[in-house]
């Protein structure tokens, strides 16, 4: 893959990219439409003199991205015309890629007419895939473009890791990522070449990167110093001023991206096997010239539409997915179960893995499987068990990373072991016995006690009985009644 480190619109970064000797390098029309009013022709043979290949972005990613921006059609127009008839036409002997003005607010009739016109640049010149057309407009420019361009808003629709590889193994098509910003899909992408400006992210936004372990590392601006205080002996082992790194020099931490960035794309090409290089026709291996085809009579149509016929065929589960037949205690047959099996669909040539996997082998399927299953309590418990082990390795290597650093507090460290904690706490709530009852009971009416009402009448009158018999006598002297005699006896 080739990286295009793009921003040389901006004489500063041009500078800093011709004094680190980068081979690839971009810029952007519309970004360079802001910045000159193009009263003179813009000679990219004097603006690029020891620079090697470059590749001019129109920047339409921009204007697509603001469907609802002040441009008319009219200005588009002429915006577009300027590009190719002037800017692209005066530098074509210098740029080595362009990328076509696929402005979407011109329609796709105008694309259309625009790419007949691009026919005779077609070895130099980009045309852009619109998300819109889905995975069949990709598969037909592929089939018709020999270049052919993917944003980072389209590859985010797409399955990157199996049909960019597919498309950069069975058709000649060279696959070019513009405006790229997130180190996945670059590095599995199987492009051919790819555009960014994330490069210049630390003096726009105070990012750090560096490369570091065999691995691109990108910090935000709030992380800055603990970054650049950890990566410390890295960064000057790669020959780089470590304190003024520290200290946010603007020109050491762009020379730090630009170095890191290219053992980034070192990296990609050396473990993915990808060589930026096309495959030139030489008079041994050049293509024979096709045959002509017979055009076939157009077939007629009827006024009917015959209904298509369905093969029927035996439903089964999908892959991943069986139902078998539980056994009962007593063993005869019992109900059905459905489980979880290995789905054995996965070949390593299409795995996004394959370029890292110890076991990978081509036209093989996956060498391994996960033999879980989750059908009890217990295992259950093992389950979650094993998953406290995982999170606490990884936290047991994140402090270890962070002794090796010279104790320099880690906030991702801190993030899981919180995590952690609520695991800790999960499994703890999980494996309580404890049982607990709340009867909550109302009545309305006196006809019957609520005793009797919730257990029954004889256990109401059991409970309204006295446990022995009480004598008259026992009773007249616990209420406080005197035995006494009539003397005489008034009537009212």
């Amino acid at each position: 893959m080739k990286l295009y480190l793009a921003g040389c619109e901006i004489p500063a970064y041009r500078g800093l990219l011709a004094l680190e000797g980068y081979p690839t390098v971009a810029l952007s029309y519309w970004g360079l439409r802001r910045r000159t009013k193009f009263t003179k022709p813009y000679d990219l043979a004097e603006k690029f003199v020891d620079a090697p290949e470059i590749l001019i972005d129109s920047g339409c990613h921009s204007i697509n991205a603001k469907p609802n921006s002040d441009l008319t059609d009219a200005e588009l127009l002429d915006i577009a015309g300027h590009y190719y008839d002037v800017f692209i036409a005066d530098n074509l002997s210098r740029l080595s890629y362009f990328v076509e003005f696929d402005a979407h607010q011109l329609g796709h009739e105008w694309t259309r007419e625009q790419r007949q016109r691009l026919e005779p640049l077609r070895d130099k010149a980009i045309v852009v895939w619109n998300p819109e057309t889905g995975r069949e407009g990709l598969e037909l420019l592929c089939d018709e473009w020999a270049n052919v361009g993917i944003t980072q808003a389209g590859t985010d629709r797409l399955d990157g890791a199996h049909l960019l590889p597919q498309l950069a193994k069975t058709t000649d098509t060279k696959l070019f990522g513009l405006g790229m910003t997130k180190t996945a899909a670059l590095e599995h992408g199987h492009w051919y070449g790819a555009a960014s400006t994330s490069w210049i992210s630390p003096s726009q936004f105070g990012d750090t990167i560096v490369w570091a372990g065999k691995e691109l590392h990108r910090y935000p601006r709030r992380y800055k110093d603990m970054a650049r205080a950890r990566h410390k002996h890295a960064i000057a082992d790669a020959g780089f001023d470590a304190e003024a790194v520290i200290a946010d020099d603007p020109t050491e931490v762009l020379r730090l991206s630009v170095w890191s960035w290219r053992q980034f794309t070192d990296h990609i090409n050396g473990s993915t096997g990808v060589t930026a290089p096309g495959n030139t026709h030489t008079d041994e291996n050049v293509d024979p010239a096709p045959e002509a085809v017979d055009r076939l009579p157009q077939q007629a149509r009827h006024a009917g539409v015959t209904p298509a016929v369905a093969t029927p065929r035996e439903k089964i589960p999908f892959p991943g997915l069986a139902v078998v037949q539980e056994t009962a205690q007593d063993g005869t047959g019992g109900r059905p179960v459905l489980k979880t099996v290995d789905p054995g669909v996965r070949i390593c040539d299409r795995c996004y893995l394959s370029s890292s996997c110890p076991a990978a082998q081509p036209g093989s399927a996956c060498a391994f499987s996960l033999p879980v299953e989750i059908r009890t309590k217990d295992q259950r418990a093992d389950v979650a068990a094993a998953l406290l082990e995982m999170q606490a390795g990884r936290v047991f290597g994140l402090r270890f990373a962070e002794e090796l650093e010279g104790g320099i507090t880690n906030p991702v460290l801190s993030g899981e072991l919180e995590r952690l904690n609520k695991m800790l706490r999960t499994v703890e709530d999980m494996e309580e016995n404890s049982v607990s009852v709340r009867i909550t009971a109302t009545q309305k009416g006196a006809e019957t006690g609520l005793i009797s009402r919730l257990f029954g009448r004889d256990e109401g009158e059991r409970a309204r009985s006295l446990p022995e018999p009480v004598t008259v006598e026992r009773a007249a002297i616990e209420t406080g009644f005197v035995d006494a005699e009539v003397i005489e006896d008034r009537a009212p």
